[in-house]
């Protein structure tokens, strides 16, 4: 039996009575929370105790929404052209870099304490495999999207059948393959956008989805090119789009959002579906968050830190506001008034992510009988320390650093900001070999992309 204590810290449980317990302890048997308190009883002296003095304990954050390349850090922030670089330069994958890439990519969702995290990627095999090994929760998705990635780059929709039949047999693939796998690997449907995946696909998906009992998960209104094609093509808004096509509904979830309209948003609180907040943080989330649509924050691309994503959405929020003036504007001149509030988006990184995401009823928060997936902050930081109120400091001025403690599903992933289960230095230098590699092919072939790269960092001086 595997028994841990985490005693004497200050426990934030995310619950949703907002439960504070300003010096608690928490008991885990065999990966489950059994008791949390002020006092708690543990039946026998337990085999792991954690001193959580000057810590504080909290679930471990719920990533809704992540891709794999982070791998392209240094190039995407200083091109950052979606259809000219970010798009071509994935094409240069292969499905065998994973596996010289996964253990990096676990090593940063542990180390930022994302104990669940929801990733939708091409080639899935490799980094299943070092989730296994790794030993952090995961929602699999292997996306699926059909068109000629060289022609989009020049603005042409050019839809390839058999490129589409190839992606959702590897999205079958997945599930049979990895769902359920050592219980902490689901897996999900991922059409890739409604520009990027032709109707009979989603059909497709949401039959095998409503068969194996899977969500489905997809982009939405992400782009203003998205949105345009969708009207050209179906005379619709992509919202609309897939309501027609009996997609939208409270088993899908749909990233990012940014350009529904008053309309779309009506039809997506009316539908169920949740929506994946990710890096456009000066959409409208107070919005919906007045219209009761499910919300979960989500890390996207290149940078998988929660903490500062909230940080982001504090800034975001405050510059939407003003500009919309009128009571938005009112409320977001004074701090008290302020929306939303720091704990509010520490809830959309725990307990609303879990429920977006359909497993709330297992984690997001501290309580009796959930899964042990749990983060401790260490507060002995200047930066942290002295403060009134712990979760606001952790909120503004905390980083991945400073989480020292990464338990899931009861076992014990970092710990003294260590990481336990992986090789960090081997993970990372073999990943900056693979990534190099793979950037360095696509440079070739894209003599201009160097040029501009070189420029931007002054590498042609």
């Amino acid at each position: 039996m595997n028994e841990i204590l985490i005693k004497d810290g200050f426990i934030a449980t995310m619950s949703k009575d907002k439960r504070i317990i300003q010096q608690g302890s928490l008991y885990i048997e065999d990966g489950v929370i059994v008791d949390i308190g002020k006092k708690v009883q543990t039946p026998r002296s337990p085999e792991i105790v954690i001193d959580a003095k000057h810590k504080v304990i909290m679930p471990g954050f719920v990533n809704v929404h992540s891709h794999l390349q982070q791998y392209f850090r240094g190039v995407y922030e200083l091109m950052g052209d979606f259809y000219n670089t970010n798009l071509p330069l994935e094409g240069y994958r292969r499905p065998e870099d994973m596996d010289w890439l996964g253990d990096a990519s676990c090593a940063e969702f542990i180390h930022g304490g994302c104990t669940t995290s929801m990733v939708i990627y091409t080639y899935i095999d490799g980094f299943a495999k070092a989730v296994e090994k790794a030993g952090q929760r995961v929602i699999l998705g292997s996306d699926i999207e059909e068109v000629d990635l060289n022609r989009l780059k020049q603005g042409v929709y050019e839809y390839l059948p058999e490129k589409g039949k190839a992606a959702f047999k590897r999205s079958v693939d997945t599930h049979r393959k990895w769902h359920r796998k050592n219980g902490l690997i689901t897996t999900v449907m991922a059409p890739k956008a409604a520009d990027l995946a032709v109707p009979e696909t989603y059909l497709k998906c949401k039959e095998y989805a409503d068969e194996n009992e899977l969500r489905m998960t997809t982009h939405l209104s992400q782009s203003t090119r998205e949105i345009r094609h969708v009207e050209k093509l179906y005379g619709k808004t992509p919202p609309e789009h897939l309501r027609d096509l009996c997609v939208l509904n409270d088993n899908l979830t749909g990233a990012h959002c940014t350009y529904a309209t008053e309309k779309d948003t009506q039809l997506i609180a009316e539908s169920g579906m949740g929506i994946l907040h990710c890096r456009s943080t000066s959409n409208p989330l107070m919005d919906w968050i007045d219209r009761d649509i499910p919300i979960g924050l989500g890390t996207d691309d290149y940078h998988h830190d929660i903490i500062q994503l909230i940080r982001e959405n504090i800034s975001g929020q405050r510059r939407r506001a003003r500009a919309v003036g009128g009571a938005f504007g009112m409320l977001a001149s004074n701090k008290i008034t302020a929306r939303p509030s720091f704990y509010e988006l520490l809830e959309f990184a725990t307990r609303k992510g879990a429920e977006v995401l359909g497993i709330g009823d297992e984690v997001g928060s501290l309580e009796k009988g959930k899964k042990a997936d749990i983060i401790t902050v260490n507060m002995l930081n200047p930066y942290l320390t002295p403060t009134r109120d712990p979760l606001t400091s952790i909120v503004l001025y905390g980083n991945p650093s400073d989480i020292d403690y990464v338990v899931v599903d009861g076992k014990i992933l970092k710990a003294s900001g260590e990481l336990t289960t992986i090789n960090r230095e081997k993970a990372l230098l073999t990943a900056q070999k693979r990534t190099d590699e793979i950037i360095n092919r696509f440079f070739e072939d894209h003599p201009s992309q160097r040029e501009s790269w070189e420029k931007m960092t002054m590498k042609g001086q």
